[in-house]
C-alpha cells in the first residue's frame, strides 16, 4: 500500500541526460536507469510525473513526450555538460531554470514536490523551491569531492564541488544510495545527518531474472567458452584497463572471453585506445567489445556470462551487480558503493580488496576454476526482491515524500492535473 493515499504532482529534474536515453554512453548510466524505473513505479501507483530533461539524438528541444497518462517527458534544450566554466555557471542553471519554468507554465502544471538528479538539476531545483513554493529533495548519483579522491580521468572542477555544497545547505532533504554516501555527504560537504536518508537503488525484477545459460547463450551468439562480463561507461574510474591487464597476465588461459558492453561505440576515443591496446596485447580473440546494449536486453548477456567483474575505483551504488544477481549471475568486485551489502548473500560472489591487475588476475583466475562448481544460489532472488525491488524503493521514497510535505506548513497539497 502507498505511504501516501493522495495522489502527487512530482517534478523531477534530471537536466545532465535523458532517462530514455540508452545506456551505457559517457553520460548514460545508472541514474538514467534509476529515475526511469523511480517513475514508471510512480506513475503505477497514480502519481502524476513531469520529467524535465535535455534533449539528445531522436528528440528535440522543447519536445514533449506522453510516456503513459501519468507521465510526460519534457525536453528542455541540450545542456553542453563539457562546455560549462565556471565563470557561467550561474547563467546556464538560471537559463535551465527559466527554461523548466516557462515549460511548467506552458503546461499549467502546479507541483506538490521536486526531486532533482545530480548537481545540476540540484542547483536548478534550487532557484526553482522558492519561485514554486514546493519542497526540494534531491539524489546526487555521484560526489564531485569522492570523485576526485580516485585521481583518475579529468579532475571534477571546485565550482562544482562548491555547488554541491550549497545545495547541500538549502535542500529540503537529501537521498543517498548507500550508507559510504552518507559518511562522504557528512565528512566532505558538511551535511546534516538527519537531512540525509539512506535509500538504495532498485532493480526490475521483471526483466532481470535467470533463464537457461545454453538459451542466453544460442540468443546471443556466444560459444562454449567461459565468459566474464563488464558492463559499465567508457570511464577511467571503471577500471576497464586494469581489467584488461589483468587479462594479460592470464594470457596462457585459452578457455575463457571477456565480453564488454557499454561506451558509445568504436569512435569513442577511450574505446578506440582501448581496442588498439587489446590489438597490441594480441587478445583479440579474447576480449571483446560489444559497444551500447538495449537495456531491456542485458538479462541475455548477465545470463550468458559465468560471472560478472566489476573493477571500479568508484561507484554510488552499482547497479550492475543488482542486475547481475538478479539473473543469478556472481560478481567480482572490489568494495565500492553498495557491492559488499548486495552481494553478501551470495556465497560465489568476491569483494577484492583492490583493482591492482595482478590481484584481479588472482581472483578471476579462481573464478575461473570455480566456474560449474558453483552452488545455486536458491535463497538469493527473494532477499534480493524483498530488499532491492522497485516497490519497496519506491515506498520507502514517498515516506520521504510524505516527509518533508509534512515538515513545513507553507508547502501546500495541490490539485493533479487531468
Amino acid at each position: 500500500m502507498d505511504t501516501l493515499q493522495e495522489r502527487l504532482n512530482i517534478a523531477m529534474l534530471s537536466v545532465h541526460s535523458c532517462p530514455w536515453d540508452r545506456p551505457g554512453g559517457r553520460y548514460t548510466g545508472g541514474m538514467n536507469i534509476y529515475i526511469k524505473e523511480l517513475a514508471l513505479e510512480l506513475g503505477k501507483r497514480g502519481h502524476h510525473v513531469d520529467i524535465y530533461t535535455c534533449s539528445h539524438t531522436g528528440h528535440g528541444h522543447g519536445e514533449i513526450i506522453e510516456i503513459n497518462h501519468n507521465i510526460r517527458l519534457v525536453h528542455i534544450g541540450n545542456t553542453r555538460y563539457g562546455s560549462i566554466v565556471e565563470a557561467k555557471l550561474d547563467q546556464y542553471i538560471n537559463a535551465i531554470a527559466e527554461s523548466i519554468h516557462s515549460y511548467s507554465t506552458e503546461l499549467k502544471s502546479h507541483y506538490d514536490i521536486m526531486h532533482s538528479h545530480y548537481w545540476l538539476s540540484g542547483l536548478a531545483g534550487n532557484k526553482l523551491r522558492d519561485r514554486w513554493n514546493v519542497p526540494h529533495i534531491t539524489m546526487f548519483h555521484t560526489l564531485g569531492a569522492v570523485k576526485n579522491e580516485a585521481g583518475l580521468g579529468m579532475l571534477e572542477p571546485k565550482f562544482r564541488i562548491q555547488g554541491e555544497q550549497g545545495i547541500v545547505k538549502n535542500v529540503d532533504r537529501i537521498v543517498a544510495a548507500t550508507a559510504r554516501e552518507k559518511r562522504a555527504l557528512i565528512r566532505r560537504y558538511g551535511a546534516s545527518s538527519e537531512k540525509i536518508a539512506t535509500i538504495p537503488c532498485g532493480v526490475n525484477f521483471e526483466l532481470f531474472r535467470p533463464i537457461e545459460k545454453h538459451l542466453a547463450r544460442e540468443i546471443s551468439g556466444l560459444d562454449s567458452k567461459k565468459v566474464i562480463l563488464f558492463v559499465g561507461r567508457a570511464d577511467p574510474l571503471k577500471g576497464l584497463n586494469n581489467l584488461l591487464e589483468a587479462v594479460v597476465l592470464l594470457k596462457h588461459r585459452t578457455d575463457f572471453e571477456l565480453l564488454i558492453i557499454g561506451g558509445n561505440g568504436a569512435n569513442d576515443n577511450y574505446i578506440k585506445s582501448f581496442i588498439k591496446r587489446v590489438r597490441d596485447h594480441n587478445l583479440t580473440g579474447t576480449v571483446h567489445f560489444i559497444g551500447p546494449v538495449n537495456h531491456h536486453d542485458m538479462y541475455v548477456y548477465y545470463n550468458s556470462a559465468d560471472f560478472c567483474v566489476i573493477p571500479s575505483y568508484y561507484e554510488s551504488f552499482c547497479l550492475v551487480a543488482l542486475e547481475s544477481l538478479a539473473c543469478g549471475t556472481p560478481v567480482m568486485a572490489t568494495d565500492v558503493g553498495e557491492l559488499k551489502n548486495v552481494s553478501h548473500s551470495c556465497e560465489a560472489c568476491r569483494i577484492v580488496p583492490d583493482n591492482r591487475p595482478q590481484n584481479l588476475a588472482k581472483h578471476i583466475n579462481a573464478m575461473l576454476d570455480l566456474t560449474g562448481k558453483m552452488a545455486d544460489e536458491q535463497n538469493l532472488l527473494g532477499y534480493l526482491c524483498a530488499q532491492y525491488g522497485w516497490s519497496n524503493v519506491t515506498e520507502r521514497i514517498l515516506s520521504e515524500y510524505e516527509h518533508v510535505l509534512s515538515k513545513s506548513p507553507k508547502f501546500q497539497k495541490v490539485t493533479p492535473y487531468a
